[in-house]
């Protein structure tokens, strides 16, 4: 499982690797091996055409230890948001251009950093920026830089060469005219008014709900009769009609006309003597019941 994992990280460091890095160059060091090259700092040791020994001091030396001088780049350290914008040669003892940095010392032993000509590079802030170095590559053969690079001059023998790109710049935010922040004051103003209406507006509008006055009290003054149950098992239930009171409309009370006779009652048509019922009984229930019933009392 771990070799799987393994082979799978070196296979996708390996397409990463291929693939350009466009970002910009933040920092440039001179080394006197290539071996000891800052930390977070790329040395470029071998020329690009043909991929011999990139050293820049290019000095012939029978006896005694050969001096060399290289070239180590990053893209991550360095003054904070700035960037290297271009590169130029010039002549050891040449005056270093206005707003140009140089190099004069090696990072890893504090040594001459060169011989006869020398690299400087302009540091930009990466807001002002119009380009950005985004790669560099030596050439010992090539007498013109490659397709898509720019040269910035011969170094005894060797050809530097770089790419550049252009920095994306967000455009700053436009300032509203005087016209524009007027006419969006008046459009608040009247958002304001419809989201506030007026007494008058609002009781000459057909509204199909009343209007409640804040003053107006929602809770009633009084409480509510509570509702009669009855208890039918373990349920205790009432019914809709339950606690209303069966009392006469007040408004029914100035009303004087007397009401229509519909029915008379007659003493007569009210008596009845259950005789039927008792016969009924009679044939039906034993003594006993004919001494409980009320019918026989």
């Amino acid at each position: 499982m771990k070799s799987t994992t393994q082979q799978q990280k070196n296979i996708l460091n390996t397409v990463i690797g291929a693939l350009p890095d466009n970002r910009p160059i933040t920092s440039l060091q001179l080394v006197e091996e290539f071996e000891k090259c800052p930390p977070n700092f790329q040395p470029i040791n071998k020329t690009y055409d043909q991929d011999q020994d990139a050293d820049l001091w290019r000095e012939k030396m029978l006896i005694g230890k050969r001096t060399t001088r290289y070239l180590c780049q990053s893209k991550t350290e360095g003054l904070p948001d700035y960037i290297v914008e271009t590169l130029r040669i010039i002549n050891d003892k040449e005056v270093t251009p206005d707003g140009f940095s140089q190099l004069t010392r090696t990072a890893d032993t504090e040594q001459k950093a060169w011989r006869k000509k020398q690299i400087v590079y302009r540091l930009t802030k990466k807001g002002s920026a119009k380009q950005a170095v985004t790669d560099i590559i030596l050439c010992s053969r090539l007498r013109q830089a490659p397709e898509g690079f720019t040269l910035a001059g011969d170094l005894n023998g060797i050809l530097v060469c770089f790419k550049t790109c252009p920095v994306p710049h967000r455009p700053p935010p436009s300032v509203p005219s005087k016209q524009a922040i007027t006419e969006l004051e008046k459009t608040i103003e009247n958002l304001k008014l419809q989201a506030n209406p007026t007494n008058n507006n609002s009781e000459s509008q057909d509204y199909e709900y009343v209007q409640l006055r804040p003053s107006y009290q929602l809770s009633p003054k009084r409480a509510a009769p509570r509702h009669p149950m009855y208890s039918t098992g373990t349920l205790n239930i009432h019914t809709d009609v339950e606690g209303v009171p069966f009392v006469l409309n007040p408004a029914l009370k100035h009303n004087t006309a007397a009401l229509p006779v519909f029915y008379k009652a007659i003493s007569v048509n009210m008596e009845y003597d259950f005789h039927l019922e008792r016969q009924v009984l009679c044939t039906t229930k034993t003594s006993n019941a004919q001494n409980t019933n009320p019918f026989f009392q």
